[in-house]
């Protein structure tokens, strides 16, 4: 069974609250203390998944390391290919990815944790390098590492907190590559400190590859579960700092990200209600959480109009290229050159 996304405008549940059934908090013993645990969330990518397990193991760690794999109810040989690689803790369901991420959270013990995306394969130095920087900087509560395309563009997941001009100078918009030098994407894209060989502050970072510290999430609560995906992770270093704590990236720590590695070809209409569902989530709980207040409802309908475009403009491209266009799920990665193969590719992947 698989569940769907919630609807804009749908109640809140307790935020930061673990899936029920959820594995107790694992203790590893003050003889074994485990510095970093990596916690993965899966779904039907298995190939994905076990190239980011087998790299993590072939980097290695002076600290030590965990690594947590919890699968939505995949249905490709996930489980059984991760079998003696990695721990695995089965859902049986599609819960999203902040609820499989609060899953690994409370299954885990360690001093930091980080939430890393299958599609996502960091460089060798990496995970000593996170750990590092919390440990000295005891008022970062989450540290990234510097995201790149597979091709060595920068990623940009360092940005300041989203505002109604996002929406049109955001990452991909349109207006922010016809005009990349324009102060509202420079501002949210946090450009003036980005490609420096020097830790630099953010308001949030991409959930494809963040070290949250264990105190942090402990004082902020976990991810808020009203998130299927899509925007979690701005929610929460949102929560972060609201509680006195900073969002850093570390440009020491590197990683490749096959961005939309583990997702459908395309936008389908089910990603774009998650995205938007999101993006409204986080407007509600951080700009207009009074129902009465008409920001809440403004922002309903701006957001449930774009969606609404972006999928009529989707289903318009399906049909023009639907001889050639494949829809469904992708169990494994074929259309995507990933996991990348041959000594070029391993250099490009940091090695």
């Amino acid at each position: 069974m698989a569940l769907t996304p919630p609807l804009l405008g749908v109640g809140a549940r307790e935020r930061g609250t673990p899936e029920a059934g959820a594995p107790e908090r694992r203790s590893l013993g003050a003889a074994t203390p485990v510095d970093l645990a990596v916690v993965i969330v899966s779904y039907q990518c298995r190939d994905l998944v076990v190239a980011c397990v087998e790299r993590l193991a072939s980097i290695g760690a002076d600290c030590r390391v965990e690594v947590v794999v919890v699968d939505n109810g995949s249905t490709d040989g996930t489980a059984a290919a991760l079998e003696g690689r990695c721990r695995v803790i089965p859902l049986g369901y599609n819960s999203g990815f902040s609820t499989a991420n609060n899953v690994g959270f409370a299954a885990t013990d360690s001093r930091h944790v980080l939430v890393l995306n299958p599609d996502t394969l960091v460089d060798r130095g990496a995970l000593d390098a996170l750990v590092a920087f919390l440990d000295s900087h005891p008022n970062a509560g989450v540290v990234a590492p510097d995201l790149v395309n597979p091709d060595g563009s920068d990623q940009r997941t360092a940005r300041a907190f989203p505002s109604p001009t996002v929406a049109l100078f955001g990452r991909r918009s349109p207006l922010s590559r016809w005009f990349p030098n324009n102060r509202f994407s420079k501002r949210y894209l946090v450009v003036p400190g980005r490609r420096c060989d020097q830790p630099f502050r953010a308001d949030w970072v991409s959930g494809a590859a963040m070290a949250l510290r264990r105190a942090a999430i402990d004082a902020s609560g976990c991810f808020d579960v009203d998130f299927f995906m899509f925007w979690e992770d701005a929610d929460w270093c949102h929560r972060l700092a609201d509680a006195g704590s900073a969002v850093w990236c570390e440009p020491a720590a590197r990683g490749v990200h096959a961005e939309g590695g583990t997702r459908a070809k395309g936008y389908p209409p089910r990603l774009n209600r998650a995205f938007h569902t999101g993006a409204y989530l986080y407007w509600r709980n951080h700009h207009a959480p009074q129902p009465w207040n008409p920001l809440r409802w403004l922002a309903a309908a701006a957001l449930g109009g774009r969606a609404a475009a972006l999928m009529s403009i989707d289903g318009i491209k399906r049909r023009r290229t639907a001889p050639s266009m494949d829809t469904t799920p992708q169990e494994t990665n074929s259309e995507h050159p990933w996991p990348p193969s041959g000594a070029g590719a391993r250099q490009k992947a940091g090695e």
